[in-house]
């Protein structure tokens, strides 16, 4: 099963491997979106099913991470800001409060790597379904 990473605008990348998953991930948070920031919402998942969304703004260094088949948030870090991302086209700009970004753009990384390399909800942060 490949998996995919969508961009805010739904485009399709595929990520056969670990590495291509952490390539893409870093290709993506640095694009500038259309409101002149980086901040945006990124999902990872098979084909046309999601299941790690992640909204991250690298500009903050700071990302909320939600694991969609149960809506677990990640809990690494407290935060006190929340961060504005583009999540689409149709949404626009959309605030993520700080009570679920509570990870770096680093930890955000290695989610998706970890979920690459599994397929499973990443282990190396605490899930809460808590906000």
């Amino acid at each position: 099963m490949t998996l995919q990473l969508r961009d805010y605008h739904g485009h399709p990348y595929d990520l056969p491997d670990p590495e291509e998953a952490g390539r893409r991930f870093d290709e993506q948070v640095e694009a500038v979106m259309p409101h002149g920031g980086c901040g945006q919402t990124l999902t990872i998942g098979p084909a046309g099913q999601p299941v790690l969304r992640v909204d991250i703004d690298i500009d903050a260094d700071r990302a909320a991470a939600r694991w969609m088949p149960d809506n677990t948030y990640a809990t690494a870090v407290d935060t006190a800001d929340g961060i504005t991302v583009y999540e689409s086209p149709d949404a626009g700009l959309v605030e993520i409060p700080a009570a679920v970004v509570r990870l770096d753009r680093a930890t955000a990384r290695r989610l998706v790597v970890e979920y690459a390399a599994t397929g499973q909800r990443p282990a190396i942060v605490s899930w809460t379904r808590e906000i």
